[in-house]
């Protein structure tokens, strides 16, 4: 017997969820690591790392909203989205939504940015705070 999965609005933000988290733990663990600027190269790996699973989540909300939509990206749209995500998710949001939702949807993603913004920062606060380490310029 197949029971129907969870439906596309319930994973979509479920996964939105996931962003947000997963730029909490980014925060937490750029903190925790506490590197010294002579170990930069190691932050910067880090900080890559939590950009690509970041810009994978974001990808798997963009699958689950093309597949709700009936619709399918080309590829130079996601390749577009991977260099200038500011830009063409924007853009892709007023193309696949009808006028009186290209607005709202366009101000949520830029909420979610700064959510994400404001998860990383609460994120190396926390770890900051739970561990007694100053910040370090």
């Amino acid at each position: 017997m197949n029971l129907p999965g969870p439906d596309q609005g319930k994973r979509k933000q479920a996964t939105l969820i996931a962003l947000v988290g997963a730029a909490f733990l980014i925060g937490a663990v750029d903190a925790s690591f506490g590197l010294p600027s002579a170990q930069d190269g190691l932050r910067l790996a880090i900080t890559v790392f939590g950009n690509i699973v970041v810009l994978l989540i974001g990808f798997n909300w963009l699958r689950l909203d093309a597949r709700e939509l009936v619709i399918r990206r080309p590829l130079w749209l996601d390749i577009c989205i991977v260099l200038f995500a500011a830009i063409f998710v924007p853009y892709y949001l007023y193309k696949t939504r009808p006028q009186p939702r290209r607005l709202p949807a366009i101000a949520a993603f830029f909420a979610l940015v700064i959510a994400c913004m404001l998860a990383t920062a609460l994120g190396a606060a926390l770890t900051l705070q739970m561990t007694g380490t100053a910040v370090k310029p």
